[in-house]
């Protein structure tokens, strides 16, 4: 196996919070190979990450690049690649894509991998790393919180329409038609995409693909020996030609590549982890 010692928990947001902030998470795993090589994919959410431990995230120039103390993964439509080695803890918020710029306005990108933040975030970084290299994830989260209701005191919640739009999105699993919310929401199309777009920085179309495709992958992960015409019904894909255009846009593989690459991990006991993780022998710092 490529690591031990491998420790997660997902935690409820505070109640004030739970508007904005879908769950938090501390992770801490111990890699026992020089390196380990992980692939991140589009999510639908976008996650603000304090991180402690030695790894690289890769640019578009195709460099490797230490990975800062505090960032943000916000919405993206490609993969990225991280390499990691030894120990590494991360402490994490996720939230949804329409609520982010609410807390997070002046302080971060919410478009891409690896985004700077402001000088708010880096203070409170500052702090919260010294907790997370002695393994203190509770107080560190504490801490992080408490940042966190302070900016929601003074935030400017994102539109009703917005919220409510972003959540039946959610609740179909990207199958609500962007048409038949507007008319629920008394808005036309171009009104709800507009809104939208300021507050959460893509389209209610863009945010349904992505949830889409998380659910194809997680489905995938979990049974990899799925049928792909089947999966594609599912999912609300036109057909599996759609559904393997769908996925290879968002991977630079087709599914059926995907569920490859969680089978050879399955016999491991990794496959729950699924085609993210791929493990390295040699050093690939950059």
């Amino acid at each position: 196996m490529a690591s031990e010692d491998v420790r997660f928990r997902e935690r409820a947001p505070h109640p004030l919070l739970g508007g904005a902030v879908q769950s938090y998470s501390s992770y801490e795993e111990r890699h026992t190979v020089s390196t380990e090589e992980h692939r991140l994919l589009p999510e639908a959410n976008i996650d603000l990450v304090f991180h402690c431990g030695d790894a690289r995230i890769e640019g578009r120039d195709g460099r490797l690049r230490p990975l800062p103390p505090v960032f943000v993964i916000g919405v993206r439509d490609e993969p990225a690649r991280m390499v990691s080695r030894g120990l590494a803890r991360v402490l994490g918020v996720r939230f949804h894509p329409w609520s982010a710029l609410s807390l997070l306005e002046r302080e971060a990108d919410l478009r891409g991998t690896c985004t700077t933040v402001g000088a708010g975030l880096r203070a409170l970084s500052e702090r919260v790393g010294p907790l997370l290299e002695q393994g203190a994830c509770d107080a560190a989260l504490r801490l992080v919180e408490g940042w966190l209701l302070a900016r929601q005191r003074v935030a400017r919640p994102p539109a009703g329409p917005v919220a409510a739009a972003g959540l039946e999105l959610r609740a179909s699993h990207g199958g609500a038609r962007v048409g038949a919310l507007a008319g629920q929401l008394g808005l036309s199309v171009r009104q709800l995409e507009r809104q939208f777009k300021r507050a959460a920085g893509l389209s209610p179309k863009a945010l349904a693909r992505l949830i889409r495709f998380s659910r194809a992958t997680e489905r995938l992960e979990r049974d990899p020996e799925a049928s792909l015409t089947a999966l594609a019904f599912e999912l609300g894909y036109a057909d599996q030609a759609h559904f393997i255009r769908e996925f290879r846009a968002f991977t630079g593989m087709s599914p059926g590549s995907y569920a490859g690459e969680v089978r050879s991990l399955s016999p491991r006991g990794e496959g729950a982890r699924g085609a993210r993780d791929v493990n390295r022998g040699e050093d690939t710092r950059g």
